[in-house]
């Protein structure tokens, strides 16, 4: 449904509900590990907020609130005592019995006043104690706190005549601002930590089960999984992989065994009718039954190297020159075309390129039309071959459907074949970890692009 069709406000919000979530997906974490130590982590700092709230609201609100009814009780004798000491000579010992005994001074040297600067947080509890002393008081307190040299209130309200009142706070110096720090900082962290760990130790078994997929992938095997250790969900995944590759182990030799038949029993028949083509009178006759029997035998070996897949065969050190013109050499009744330019040895398994090549070759002479252009050249960290030939094409439509198993093209490339070249290609292609890519040249014809990871020959060879 497209958004014009919703009012302006509801598409605005659409549009913005959209990149919202492009923008989350972008920041979300990729991997399982991170995404559960990331959702644990806001579980526990949501856990300590909490806490901290709960003990903003049951303990430290009333206890500050209790200790500015006390100070507001003595601010209020302080101050009775210090208008009385004019008119009442007895007050004044009275005045000083109340300093000592609620331990505050008053400082009336303005050099010794504090300078006063915003504190965020201290804010937030002389703040509380002001609202709580000008209730009590019947008149604006101001409230501030300094740390240093020691903790102590400073207070102030205009019926004291320019006078400080300071309290020092004896056992606030006694708290550990650290232990606040571990608390807030360190029992995330620590959480996150644990977590990771925790949840790395559940991956690893995936960890292995991915690398035995990719290596069964590559390789055709791959090591069975242990069922004996572990979480019963792990195990039991462990056990279901390790009876689907004894299956397709199973199926493997059952196809091998299948194909070496197939081969065998067909073509034993298959030659005795080529013998018996030889003695028949009519050699025009005889020439198309042998030329028939050819056919069914090339189709007979396309089948067979298609089942095959070449998954079985070593990368070895591969001069890839010397291969290509091997190949072109042997369609040495046809034009085609090979410059040979600097390749450095790199691991292949040449028996499935060689078989690569002369499929495209193929049926680039079947398809197309000669000249068939062969070009291979290093392109940063891919080899890339390109077999062309300068037939009519094919349909735009119908290049994607190429390599699929019994698949021609259209009219004009259509001609006898099994319809597995370009299927066996692709195989190969996958074999590497390579890409195809099939398209129309543009002066005419078909052009095939294979790309493939480049490794130099020194490095181990994959089997």
């Amino acid at each position: 449904m497209r958004l014009r069709q919703f009012p302006d406000w509801q598409t605005a919000i659409i549009l913005l509900r959209r990149r919202l979530i492009r923008a989350i997906n972008r920041i979300k974490p990729v991997s399982t590990a991170w995404r559960t130590t990331l959702l644990v982590s806001l579980v526990s700092l949501s856990s300590l907020l909490l806490s901290f709230f709960f003990f903003w609201r049951i303990l430290y609100l009333p206890e500050l609130r209790q200790h500015a009814h006390y100070l507001a009780i003595n601010l209020a004798l302080i101050r009775e005592s210090e208008q009385q000491v004019d008119i009442d000579p007895f007050a004044l010992d009275l005045h000083e019995w109340i300093l000592k005994r609620i331990n505050v001074e008053l400082v009336r040297d303005p050099a010794q006043f504090p300078q006063i600067r915003e504190k965020w947080l201290a804010e937030r509890f002389t703040g509380v104690l002001a609202a709580e002393l000008t209730r009590e008081m019947g008149e604006p307190v101001t409230v501030y706190f300094e740390y240093k040299p020691q903790p102590q209130l400073w207070i102030y309200f205009e019926s004291m005549n320019n006078t400080w009142i300071r309290e020092p706070l004896l056992f606030y110096g006694q708290r550990d601002v650290s232990l606040l720090a571990m608390w807030l900082i360190g029992v995330p962290a620590i959480t996150m930590l644990i977590t990771l760990i925790l949840v790395r130790q559940l991956n690893r078994p995936l960890l292995r089960l991915q690398k035995a997929a990719r290596q069964y992938t590559r390789q055709g095997s791959a090591p069975l999984l242990g069922t004996h250790s572990g979480p019963i969900e792990i195990r039991q995944v462990n056990e279901a992989f390790n009876q689907m590759i004894l299956s397709l182990e199973r199926a493997d030799r059952d196809r091998k065994v299948m194909l070496a038949g197939i081969s065998h029993d067909l073509r034993t028949p298959l030659t005795r009718m080529r013998l018996t083509a030889e003695f028949l009178d009519d050699r025009s006759i005889a020439q198309g039954v042998a030329d028939d029997i050819d056919d069914m035998d090339a189709i007979l070996e396309q089948f067979i190297a298609y089942m095959k897949e070449g998954s079985d065969e070593a990368a070895l050190a591969t001069d890839l020159n010397e291969l290509l013109m091997d190949v072109s050499a042997a369609f040495r009744h046809s034009m085609v075309l090979y410059q040979p330019q600097y390749l450095p040895a790199c691991l292949l398994r040449p028996l499935s390129i060689r078989r690569l090549v002369a499929n495209l070759i193929n049926n680039a002479i079947r398809y197309g039309a000669e000249p068939i252009e062969v070009d291979a050249c290093l392109v940063g960290s891919e080899l890339v071959i390109m077999v062309r030939d300068h037939g009519p094409g094919v349909e735009p439509a119908l290049l994607a459907k190429l390599t699929e198993p019994f698949v021609q093209g259209d009219d004009a490339r259509t001609g006898q074949g099994s319809g597995l070249g370009l299927a066996i290609v692709q195989r190969i292609v996958d074999q590497h970890q390579g890409r195809l890519i099939l398209a129309n040249h543009p002066d005419g014809g078909l052009q095939v692009t294979i790309m493939l990871p480049f490794r130099f020959a020194g490095l181990r060879a994959e089997g």
